[in-house]
């Protein structure tokens, strides 16, 4: 009777150790997302006023918790621009009709992602909430045209916009296309902004090691004066926008 009540206690605990290592082994892949200290990636961004490149970088709190610091560079794009043919009489470049100003932005940004819903296995979907705050620079250079002084000149002259050519600058018959890019880099005008934006992130990667999301959402700059980007239409202080992103990276 002894020895088989020392027999069960045996088998006892050798089930008992063999079910507690089980449980130890698998707390490293249960708990593996908490692992993970840092994340990086990059992206591109798709907006209904241009387009963006992007880095950032993130500190995960826990699973659910990550604070991300983020670059970016922004082309804006008005897409109601018209883009023209020079003149038969001329030749040139195609040019931007009513352009004043190209404007590019460059921003930091401070934000949070929280999770909403947790993938439901591997091959799932985590589902966030992303939020950020920043501070963007905005960057003004003129855009200049290639003008005849009169009429059926042939002497050419690279010019920004001004109230003196004025009627030239937006008269076709004057615009001989485009000048090169290089003409205004020396008088780029810098503007200060605030920066918000707010969107879901859908993050499908098999492993959780891998960043591999899809982000959409709405953003917002405000600077404290309008913006001389068009000629011919009005201008604002502000820029809303919409945006799809895409973006890859890694977590450790």
């Amino acid at each position: 009777m002894v020895t088989a009540r020392k027999t069960y206690t045996l088998i006892l605990l050798f089930i008992s150790c063999f079910l507690a290592a089980q449980d130890q082994s698998q707390k490293p892949v249960d708990l593996q997302d908490y692992q993970y200290k840092h994340e990086a990636s990059a992206g591109a961004r798709l907006q209904s006023n241009g387009f963006t490149v992007y880095g950032e970088y993130g500190w995960i709190k826990d699973l659910n918790r990550t604070r991300l610091l983020q670059v970016e560079y922004t082309y804006y794009i008005d897409y109601h621009q018209q883009k023209r043919q020079v003149d038969p009489t001329l030749s040139g470049p195609d040019y931007i009709y009513g352009l004043q100003n190209h404007f590019h932005t460059i921003r930091i940004n401070y934000g949070i992602k929280r999770t909403i819903a947790d993938k439901a296995d591997k091959n799932g979907v985590r589902l966030s909430l992303i939020a950020f705050g920043g501070v963007a620079l905005g960057l003004l250079k003129p855009y200049y045209l290639n003008l005849t002084d009169t009429l059926g000149s042939s002497t050419i002259k690279p010019e920004r916009y001004s109230s003196a050519n004025a009627d030239r600058f937006l008269s076709p018959a004057y615009i001989a296309g485009s000048a090169p890019l290089r003409y205004g880099l020396d008088q780029i005008q810098p503007v200060v902004g605030l920066h918000g934006k707010i969107g879901l992130n859908f993050d499908w990667g098999k492993k959780d090691q891998f960043v591999k999301a899809i982000e959409a959402g709405a953003m917002l700059d405000v600077y404290y004066e309008r913006l001389p980007i068009m000629i011919n239409k009005s201008n604002h202080f502000y820029q809303l926008a919409l945006y799809v992103a895409f973006h890859l990276g890694k977590r450790w």
